[in-house]
Order: structure tokens, then C-alpha cells, then sequence
């Protein structure tokens, strides 16, 4: 597998071409190379982390799924590979404890993903005939089978309305489960969208004003409900649902901004949400709460610079990944109706304010401070190399795309 990340970084800075097939079963475009990247970082993320034998196996299996699905060349080969997925993030979840809870996010996980996923499989079969790789031209078939292409990988995604099993999955994960979730598994319904999209250009241009009317109203609803969301682990679950459908909105617009924007967001998410999902757990394992009412004073003794950091990227200061990423988005959404201003507005401003709030609330010293353990050297490493990427691999994925 390592094999097939390295051929694909040489046709692509070698070859100078835009898309390739390899061997005729991998499929290399800028997208995909990105995503494989960020694979890559993860997996080496995890090198740091205590991890039990049975459980990195199961995250070696999807990181190699991943990898696969990445690539793939065929609407088939990806349903295969987006299905395989779910039998180790649902193995990692019920290794953890086999309490009720951890039963019903796991049900929550199965039932959305497998009931938008069955007509996903039979509109593939449908389309077989009519599109061999992902870089046809548009098709003209029933408006009903694109609806149901585009509604396995709107909750794979997911985006406000269909994001229900989310934050379920995120608080009964453990650490490195809701880690590889955020990063890996929900660019599978954005990678799904893209190429889907691709070759039903035609008829997502008929729609697309009633979609991104009605998901806009959803990205300000999510990044609102954060203002209210006392559990860490839920609130930044429900930050990535906020995200994720303004990258719907602004990849539904088909303009080359909205891609562009659309994959650094991506890439940026799937740094900076791991980091998150970290530095919450490592004030879990001290403190046992995952309220930011009841942890309040203990936040200021762990690496303030590192938590400010996280927040800033959050809300999009230059030169981080976030930052040019909701710009594109943001001009793209705009370019195709002026008054989405208002919208984009409203979204910025909240995003930028419920992180704010959750610094400075949990920043906050009270009168009973109890001094916890400080971290240790692996989850400092874990978390630099995460904030790293997050801010700093701006200057290369931009040269890279633009």
C-alpha cells in the first residue's frame, strides 16, 4: 500500500497530468493525492499513542481501506471499499466496553450509513452501463438515482439533517477512534460527492439553489447549538457537522473555487479535529468530565498556546488551511447569488464566536483549582504534529491545487 502512495506521488510530480489510472484499478487526481496525504498523517499520528495490539490492527485495516477507497477507479470499487469501512470503526467502538450505550451508537452508525448506502449500491449497478471511470462526462439519467447517490454520501458526509449517529459515534469512541473518524471516514462522503457530482452536472445544476438554501440554514443552525453544547466531545462533533455543510453548500455552487475550497477544507478538518478530539480527551483522563462547566479550571494548566492555537485555525486566522479554505468557499457561494452574503456572514461570525466563547470560558480561572498531572511527551508530540499540519501545510497544498 505504501508501494502505491509513492507511485502516485511520482506520476503526479513527474507526469505533470491532472488524473492517471494506475495499473487500471487506481484512479490518481489532485483530490485523491491530498487525501492519501492526510492518510499518511494520520497513520504516523498514531505511532505516538497507546494503542492495544487488537485495536491497531483494526486501524491498520481501515487506514488501508481508506487508502483503497481513495483511489479508487470505479463507482463499485468505491461502494466496496466505503462499506468495508464501517466493520473497523464498529469493531474499535465495542472493543471499548460492551455497555448500552456504545450498543445504541453503533446501531445509530449501521442504520444510516447502511440504508442510504443500499440505494447507493443498486443505482452503481444501474450505472455501469453508462459510466465505466469517474473522468466521464455528465450523464442524462433519472433525477431519482442521482438523489439517491447524492443521499448515502450527504450522511457519510455528514451534514445537518442526516448527521444524527455522529456525535453518538464520537462520545462511545474511544480517542483514537473519534481521531480517525473525523479525519478519515467523513472524507469519504466529501470525496463521494465530488466525483459523483462530476457527472451529474447536468442535473444537480436544476436543484442545487433548493439545496444550498436549505443546508445554509443548517450550517448556521449547527454552529448556533454549539453556544449551548456543554460536552466537549459533542460540541466538536457538532463544529464538523457546521463545517461540512457549509463545504456542501459551497461544492454544490460547481464553480473551481468551490473545489479548490472544498478540498482544503477537507485536509485542514481532518488535521485540526483529531488535535481537538485529543486535547479533549487528555483533559477526560484527568479531570473525568467532559464539561467544559465543571473543567473549567483545570484547562488553563495545559498548554495554553497549543489549545489557543487549535482555536484560531477553528475560526480561520491566516495562514492556517481553514482560512483559505471557507475564502474560496465563501467567494463561490457569493459568485452564485449575491445574497448569500448574508448567509456566509451569519456563518463566519458564529463560527468565529462559539470558538472564541469556548477559549475564554474555559480559560477561566475559578476561586478551587485543583493542580492535575501535566502531559506527557507523546501527547505533546501528537498534538504539534497535528497543529503543525494543520496551519503551516497551507503554503504547499495551495501552491499544489492553484
Amino acid at each position: 500500500m505504501i508501494q502505491i502512495l509513492i507511485l502516485t506521488l511520482f506520476f503526479y510530480f513527474f507526469l505533470k497530468e491532472e488524473a492517471y489510472l494506475i495499473f487500471n484499478w487506481f484512479y490518481c487526481d489532485k483530490a485523491s493525492l491530498i487525501l492519501n496525504f492526510l492518510n499518511l498523517i494520520i497513520l504516523l499520528a498514531f505511532f505516538s499513542m497507546k494503542i492495544s495490539s487488537r485495536n491497531y490492527a483494526l486501524l491498520i485495516l481501515l487506514w488501508l481501506d481508506m487508502a483503497l477507497m481513495f483511489t479508487s477507479s470505479s463507482l463499485i470499487q468505491m461502494y466496496i471499499f466505503f462499506e468495508l469501512s464501517l466493520v473497523p470503526i464498529f469493531l474499535v467502538i465495542f472493543n471499548s466496553g460492551k455497555q448500552y450505550e456504545r450498543l445504541k451508537a453503533g446501531i445509530y452508525l449501521f442504520f444510516f450509513t447502511l440504508t442510504s448506502s443500499l440505494p447507493l449500491l443498486i443505482s452503481s449497478i444501474f450505472l455501469l452501463n453508462y459510466l465505466k471511470y469517474f473522468n466521464e462526462s455528465s450523464i442524462q439519467l433519472n433525477s431519482k438515482i442521482f438523489l439517491l447517490m447524492f443521499l448515502a454520501f450527504m450522511v457519510k458526509l455528514p451534514i445537518f439533517f442526516v448527521h444524527m449517529w455522529l456525535p453518538k459515534a464520537h462520545v462511545e469512541a474511544p480517542v483514537y477512534g473519534s481521531m480517525v473518524l473525523a479525519s478519515l471516514m467523513l472524507k469519504l462522503g466529501g470525496l463521494g460527492l465530488m466525483k459523483v457530482m462530476y457527472f451529474s452536472y447536468k442535473f444537480w445544476m436544476k436543484v442545487n439553489q433548493i439545496f444550498i438554501s436549505l443546508f445554509m440554514i443548517g450550517a448556521i443552525t449547527a454552529a448556533l447549538y454549539c453556544f449551548f453544547q456543554p460536552d466537549l466531545k459533542i460540541l466538536i462533533a457538532v463544529s464538523s457537522v457546521s463545517h461540512m455543510t457549509f463545504l456542501f453548500c459551497g461544492l454544490s455552487t460547481f464553480f473551481y473555487e468551490s473545489w479548490i475550497g472544498s478540498l482544503l477544507m477537507m485536509a485542514c478538518h481532518g488535521f485540526l479535529s483529531p488535535a481537538m478530539f485529543y486535547a479533549a480527551n487528555s483533559f477526560y483522563v484527568r479531570v473525568k468530565t467532559r464539561s467544559i462547566y465543571f473543567s473549567k479550571p483545570h484547562f488553563s494548566f495545559y498548554m495554553p498556546m497549543l489549545i489557543f492555537m487549535i482555536y484560531i485555525i477553528n475560526f480561520c486566522v491566516p495562514p492556517s488551511l481553514n482560512f483559505f479554505s471557507e475564502i474560496f468557499l465563501s467567494m463561490s457561494l457569493i459568485s452564485w447569488s449575491k445574497p448569500m452574503i448574508y448567509s456566509v456572514y451569519a456563518y463566519m461570525i458564529l463560527s468565529m464566536l462559539y470558538s472564541i466563547y469556548v477559549f475564554i470560558f474555559s480559560s477561566k480561572h475559578t476561586g478551587h483549582v485543583i493542580n492535575p498531572s501535566p502531559l506527557t511527551l507523546s501527547e505533546y508530540k501528537v498534538l504539534i504534529f497535528l497543529v503543525y499540519f494543520s496551519f503551516f501545510s497551507s503554503l504547499m497544498i495551495n501552491k499544489f491545487l492553484i
